[in-house]
């Protein structure tokens, strides 16, 4: 005679789970970035000022600020095939002598809180004292987030888009090198393609770096991570005027396409972002801004093709149990330590500009979308000095160099600012090294994290 009880362990099992998504004991959030816009430290920040939470560092932190939050630890991870999140190597960056910014992760990286909380009311109430919500933060590069765009192309649109903006005034001259070089190339030659795509790869690094780029596609030639070397990463865009669907090399460079697409684009989106709760996107505007106008307008570009990229829709119980999506997506405007606290909100202004429509169809769609300015880990004090004609405001700080720095940054642009303005100013926001003095376990210096914590939370802790 068979035994039943397994198969009821089993089916109670599924039941459970069931039963835990539906009363939203388990979120996932998806975070990124574009390339420097400080995601590892807000991450390292997150699980700092969540597992040492105090209603002292996080006033806006509603549940906790209630008395209703009875502690936060970490957990093992729930994908044992994917990366870690280095919270502990962050952390001994940030406390060493003198201190140093985490060094950025090149891929997936996963970290699992669990917060005990006691519930305000209604069902949960009823059921139990207290609850365990498990978060989830999944860190990912914001590169490839970029490349989901590609799978609404097909190869020769691709090389149109590629060659237009490289072929633009301000990345003419770094890319002219590798766009004549790529057309020495006329036969399907594994060796002298794989070298076209690995100069082309490092156009790409060197466009992002020194030229303040961030719609670079693929993504993953930037961060290749076990993909290095690999033919599918071995193709190019062509100048589309030697596009030729009847040559052998149009058709391998296509055919490494598609199968990019396909074999590494797709399952990113299937297995992980597809699954995400909550996302939250970091873009860096100043760094933009000390580049130049142009590299503003394709920052806009880059944030508008992320938004066309979600799956929106309000997360109904029955949309949650079913199919997962994302129910409130957060730009977050980092580094808010760099500028003085009366530029906030027009920092804030600029970011939402640079969204341009996209994010009112995201709200149109039933998803919460909204815009924040904060600073993940403080790097500055704000202050006043008396110029002779009154009190101008100042942020003191210390440089990448370890120099102490007193300066006026500057005013942040409510909008883009006309063509002529950057030949005659331009921008120099200063990039700032971490405070000095912090430890693992006492507070972290933040801008407005209890607001981003509220956010991500709040709904999931009543």
């Amino acid at each position: 005679m068979v035994s039943v009880t397994p198969h009821l362990k089993r089916f109670g099992k599924q039941l459970e789970q069931i039963a835990y998504r539906g009363l939203d004991q388990h979120l996932r959030v998806g975070i990124t970035g574009l390339s420097r816009a400080g995601k590892t430290a807000l991450i390292t920040s997150l699980v700092h000022q969540l597992t040492h939470a105090t209603a002292n560092q996080l006033p806006m932190w509603q549940a906790l600020a209630q008395g209703r939050i009875l502690g936060v630890q970490r957990q093992p991870q729930p994908d044992l095939t994917m990366l870690p999140f280095d919270y502990d190597g962050a952390m001994a960056s940030l406390t060493a002598e003198p201190p140093c910014w985490p060094e950025s992760t090149k891929g997936l990286a996963e970290i699992r809180l669990a917060i005990r909380f006691e519930p305000q009311g209604g069902l949960k109430r009823q059921l139990a004292d207290h609850f365990t919500l498990y978060l989830d933060l999944v860190d990912y590069p914001g590169e490839w987030l970029l490349d989901l765009p590609l799978l609404e192309l097909d190869y020769q649109r691709w090389c149109q888009q590629q060659w237009q903006w490289l072929s633009q005034a301000c990345w003419a001259e770094p890319s002219q090198e590798w766009r004549q070089h790529s057309g020495s190339v006329t036969v399907a030659d594994e060796a002298q393609v794989a070298q076209v795509a690995d100069a082309y790869a490092q156009l790409l690094q060197r466009l992002r770096f020194d030229h303040g780029a961030t719609y670079l596609q693929p993504g993953r030639a930037l961060l290749p991570g076990d993909l290095a070397g690999t033919p599918i990463l071995a193709f190019y865009p062509q100048d589309p005027a030697e596009h030729d669907p009847q040559s052998a090399l149009t058709q391998m460079l296509e055919r490494r396409f598609e199968a990019y697409k396909a074999q590494v684009v797709k399952p990113f989106y299937r297995n992980h972002f597809a699954q995400f709760d909550r996302q939250i996107v970091l873009v860096d505007s100043l760094a933009a801004l000390n580049h130049g106008r142009a590299q503003v307008e394709q920052m806009s570009q880059s944030l508008q093709a992320v938004l066309q990229s979600f799956h929106y829709g309000p997360g109904s119980l029955l949309k949650r149990l079913l199919s997962p999506q994302i129910d409130k997506l957060l730009f977050v405007a980092g580094k808010a330590d760099h500028i003085s606290i009366d530029q906030h909100s027009n920092l804030l202004a600029l970011t939402d500009q640079l969204m341009g429509a996209s994010g009112k169809r995201v709200r149109f769609s039933g998803a919460k979308s909204e815009s924040m300015v904060l600073s993940a880990i403080r790097a500055s004090e704000q202050g006043q000095v008396d110029d002779g004609s009154g009190p101008v405001a100042v942020i003191r700080g210390t440089d990448m160099n370890n120099q102490p720095l007193l300066r006026f940054p500057g005013e942040v642009p409510k909008q883009l600012p006309k063509g002529q303005f950057w030949q005659q100013q331009g921008f120099n926001f200063t990039p700032l090294a971490p405070p000095r003095g912090l430890t693992s376990d006492g507070p972290m210096p933040h801008m407005r994290m209890d607001h981003l914590i509220d956010w991500m939370l709040g709904d999931k802790l009543t």
